[in-house]
């Protein structure tokens, strides 16, 4: 009896602890997580190559333009340390020839009303030699959300004055439907026109985006909630040409090279003609 009662006990105190340990197990889990969305450092995308989108706010789905983009679900938060009133928005990213896409959608229940008539969102971009120093900001500023009015703006940061790039680098739209908004942009990868504006994107490196929110046309003042995402730029993928291209090419080639023999074997002739008219003459 007094073995039945020990064994029981036994087998109490070891459930406890299992379930003690299964607690602090999911406490450290999910601490890990809320870390993970808050600190920007952690979101990291490596981005392939895809049919550049159109940057007009809207995503076609009959084109499939966003489909073969990277994307992840992230949150935006007053304070990036601390993780807490997060706002969840969706963010694509997706590289095409030389130049770089980023999609931010999210759904707002006060869209349409007066407060966020001037909602903006912009892509702060760190040079690659200091992460934590951002240079260079993408805007897309609503002025009349109920009526997709918006203007694309390219700013450079001298520690914390925007101003405004005298040579603008890149394209952004948005556009407001119903409740959810989505804001499109495009920014040149080694094609970048002013070099000590903008930062200068390379491919084979990591570059930390900071993607800001706000419902004011104030910067940085206006900025309400913000996260970062480290983005690794890959190298342009060499795909063959199709049959159709391949016989193009050598068509073209065919045809050029023989006008040329031609011409060549014409001024030959020339020459020739005037060598024999000048031997007769003599």
């Amino acid at each position: 009896m007094n073995n039945s009662k020990s064994g029981y006990k036994t087998l109490k105190k070891n459930t406890i602890r299992l379930l003690t340990l299964i607690v602090i197990t999911q406490i450290f889990l999910s601490s890990i997580f809320l870390i993970t969305n808050g600190y920007g450092d952690t979101i990291e995308f490596k981005v392939g190559f895809g049919a550049a989108p159109v940057i007009d706010g809207i995503i076609d789905g009959t084109t499939g333009e966003w489909d073969q983009a990277e994307k992840q679900n992230i949150n935006l938060y007053p304070n990036i340390t601390v993780p807490e009133n997060g706002l969840a928005i969706d963010l694509w990213v997706i590289q095409e020839g030389l130049n770089l896409y980023i999609l931010v959608r999210f759904d707002l229940q006060d869209h349409g009303t007066s407060e966020y008539d001037n909602e903006f969102i912009g892509i702060l971009i760190a040079d690659e030699v200091s992460n934590s120093d951002f240079t260079d900001a993408k805007i897309v500023q609503c002025s009349n959300i109920s009526e997709n009015d918006f203007k694309y703006l390219d700013y450079h940061i001298n520690d914390t004055e925007y101003e405004e790039d005298i040579i603008p680098n890149g394209d952004g739209a948005a556009h407001l439907d119903e409740n959810q908004i989505t804001y499109e942009f495009s920014m040149p990868v080694k094609d970048t026109e002013d070099q000590l504006q903008d930062v200068y994107l390379n491919y084979n490196r990591n570059y930390d985006f900071k993607i800001v929110f706000g419902n004011t046309a104030l910067y940085p003042d206006g900025i309400k909630i913000s996260n970062i995402a480290s983005i690794e730029l890959q190298y342009p993928i060499f795909t063959p040409p199709s049959l159709d291209e391949l016989i193009m090419l050598i068509s073209t080639i065919v045809i050029f090279s023989t006008i040329s023999a031609l011409y060549i074997f014409y001024i030959y002739r020339i020459t020739q003609l005037k060598k024999e008219i000048r031997r007769i003459r003599s």
